[in-house]
C-alpha cells in the first residue's frame, strides 16, 4: 500500500488596517486641536486622548459634544458612541463642531438616579411598600423587564406648525407617547411621538429665539 501526500494552498491572509481620519476637536474659549484618531475610536477614547495631551485632571467630568449651530442644538455624545460615525451624518455645508468640555452632572444619573425621577412622574409595575432605595431605581430602569413608565406635561410642536401645545406625555420601554386626552393613559387615547432605537436627544440652546418656545428649557430628537 502506497500514500502520496498533497499540498494544501491555505488563503492569503488580508490584515486589517484601520483607517486614520483627522478631526477637529474645540475648546469653550473657541481654540480647537487637530487630532488624528482611527476609523474606531470612540468619544471616551477621545476625551482620555485629549485630557493626556493637555495635561488636564481627569475627575471624570470631561465630555464630547455635537454642536449643530444652524438648528441651535447639541448634545452629549456618549463614551460608546464612534466619534467618525457622528461624523459622518454632517453634511458638507453644515459648520457643526466638535466642543470638549466638563459636565460634572455626566455620570449624575448612576450615582443619584432619585434625583431624576419625582415619585409623582414615576409608576412602577409593581407596587413597593416603603421608599425604594437609589440602588432599586437604577435596577428597575436598566432592567429588561421592570421598567418603570415616567409620566407628565410638556410643550410640544409639530411640525409645520406654529403653536406650542402643553400635552401629557408618557415615557416607556418601546418609545414616547402623548394622550389625545387630558391624563387618560388608555390604549385609545394614546398617540405614538417617537422611539429611541434610531435617535438621538438634543439640547434645545436657543428654543426661544429659534423657534419661539415657551421656556427656555427644551430637546428634540
Amino acid at each position: 500500500m502506497s500514500l502520496s501526500a498533497r499540498r494544501v494552498t491555505l488563503p492569503a491572509i488580508t490584515p486589517i488596517v484601520l483607517q486614520k481620519r483627522v478631526i477637529k476637536v474645540y475648546s469653550e474659549d473657541e481654540t480647537s486641536r487637530a487630532l488624528e484618531v482611527p476609523s474606531d475610536i470612540t468619544a471616551r477614547d477621545v476625551c482620555q486622548l485629549l485630557i493626556l495631551r493637555s495635561h488636564y485632571v481627569d475627575d471624570h467630568s470631561w465630555t464630547l459634544f455635537e454642536h449643530l449651530p444652524q438648528l441651535g442644538v447639541e448634545r452629549i455624545i456618549e463614551d460608546h458612541e464612534l466619534v467618525i460615525e457622528v461624523l459622518s451624518n454632517w453634511g458638507m455645508e453644515e459648520e457643526n463642531k466638535l466642543y470638549f468640555r466638563k459636565n460634572y452632572a455626566k455620570y449624575e444619573f448612576f450615582k443619584n438616579p432619585m434625583y431624576f425621577f419625582p415619585e409623582h412622574m414615576v409608576s412602577f409595575a409593581t407596587e413597593s411598600n416603603g421608599e425604594i432605595s437609589p440602588t432599586q431605581i437604577l435596577q428597575m430602569f436598566l432592567s429588561s423587564t421592570t421598567y418603570p413608565e415616567i409620566h407628565g406635561f410638556l410643550h410640544a410642536k409639530e411640525q409645520g406648525k406654529k403653536a406650542w401645545k402643553k400635552v401629557y406625555f408618557l415615557l416607556r420601554r418601546s418609545g414616547l407617547y402623548f394622550s389625545t386626552k387630558g391624563t387618560s393613559k388608555e390604549p385609545r387615547h394614546l398617540q405614538f411621538f417617537s422611539e429611541f432605537g434610531t435617535s438621538d436627544v438634543y439640547v434645545s440652546l436657543a428654543g426661544k429665539k429659534k423657534h419661539g418656545a415657551p421656556t427656555i428649557y427644551g430637546f428634540c430628537f
